[in-house]
C-alpha cells in the first residue's frame, strides 16, 4: 500500500482550497507541482458531494443510502475522472 501511494500523484481539494487560481500536487517523485485551477464552483460542488456521500453511507435505513448515492457517485466519478489522473489520489478535507 505504501510503494501504491509513494508512485501516485496527491491531489487536495476541500473548503478554500479549490479556486480557479490553481493548486497543487504532490507528485511520485515527493515535490510539489502546479495544477492549472479548476473551476472554483466545480471543486466546492464536488467536496460538498464527498461529504454528503459519507455522510448518507451511514444512513441505517434499508435503501435509502443506495438510492441517494447513485446520483452522487456518478457526478463524483465524472469530476474526479476529469480533474485527476489515473493513478492519482484525491484528497478532501
Amino acid at each position: 500500500m505504501a510503494e501504491q501511494l509513494a508512485a501516485a500523484n496527491l491531489y487536495f481539494i476541500g473548503p478554500g482550497v479549490g479556486t480557479d487560481g490553481g493548486g497543487w500536487y504532490i507528485g511520485a517523485d515527493g515535490k510539489i507541482h502546479p495544477v492549472p485551477g479548476w473551476e472554483a464552483r466545480a471543486t466546492l460542488e464536488l467536496s460538498r458531494a464527498i461529504t454528503v456521500l459519507g455522510i448518507e453511507a451511514q444512513l441505517k435505513t434499508p435503501g435509502l443510502a443506495e438510492t441517494t448515492i447513485r446520483g452522487l457517485m456518478a457526478f463524483t466519478q465524472k469530476e474526479i475522472a476529469q480533474h485527476v489522473p489515473q493513478g492519482g489520489v484525491l484528497v478532501v478535507r
